[in-house]
């Protein structure tokens, strides 16, 4: 009988399909996809002349990664910039972890 997710196997018995999803989800591939979505939607929504690749080829110094800097950070990766360099000779302190959101 035909059956809906299933498919017969080397013994011609049925049973599950396997799907290997890892390579779908990769972090670094679904942050950059999620980034250039965000941006076709600005363009879409807000700002029709927005220059994308401009943007993904613009290079970013950030002067201090503390509570400011994180911020400032996670905001330029959501507009698509994706070549940013820190300059911070601070320590995070492990009483305050919490406001430092890009400490590994």
């Amino acid at each position: 009988p035909p059956t809906v997710g299933w498919e017969a196997n080397a013994k011609g018995r049925t049973g599950p399909r396997v799907a290997d999803l890892g390579s779908s989800m990769d972090p670094t591939r679904l942050a950059a996809q999620a980034v250039d979505l965000n941006l076709k939607l600005m363009r879409w929504r807000l700002l029709p002349q927005l220059d994308a690749p401009g943007l993904a080829s613009t290079r970013c110094l950030l002067l201090g990664a503390g509570t400011l800097g994180c911020a400032v950070a996670r905001c330029l990766l959501g507009w698509g910039v994706r070549h940013v360099t820190f300059l911070d000779s601070g320590k995070v302190s492990y009483s305050n972890p919490v406001r430092q959101r890009l400490f590994e």
